[in-house]
């Protein structure tokens, strides 16, 4: 049930990531150095997407291995609910880190590359909307 629910939410979120990446398409040169609230929006959509798609996919690699350590005691962690890996894929892509799960294994390298997306993707879109129509 659990697998039903995630492929119906990342297909869902695929097809809002879609849809306002079309909108931001349509609105062209109209708010060249305003940023409005279809440009937050925007951003807002795409972390959102990052946050579940990582999500997604560290959940289905716990079914094949441990992917990380609980931060205060050190033991490995084999019980995960979906809310708990939203919870690790929230403070690693806000690259907040508090410390409470340490990723062990390749999710060490998924997790640095999302780290790296929360800080990027936000900065690439805003730099791109405030240089555009600039000589």
């Amino acid at each position: 049930m659990a697998h039903v629910f995630l492929g119906i939410l990342v297909v869902f979120i695929a097809f809002q990531l879609g849809a306002f990446a079309k909108k931001k398409g349509e609105l062209g040169d109209r708010h060249s150095l305003s940023l409005n609230w279809p440009l937050y929006l925007y951003i807002f959509t795409v972390m959102f997407a990052l946050f579940v798609i990582f999500a997604v996919i560290y959940y289905i690699i716990s079914f094949q291995t441990s992917i990380y350590i609980n931060g205060n005691t050190g033991e490995s962690v084999t019980d995960y609910t979906f809310w708990e890996i939203l919870y690790y894929s929230g403070v690693t892509l806000l690259s907040i880190g508090y410390g409470d799960f340490t990723p062990v294994g390749v999710v060490r390298f998924l997790s640095l590359f999302e780290g790296f997306l929360g800080i990027v993707v936000p900065s690439v879109i805003f730099i791109k909307e405030m240089s555009k129509n600039n000589p």
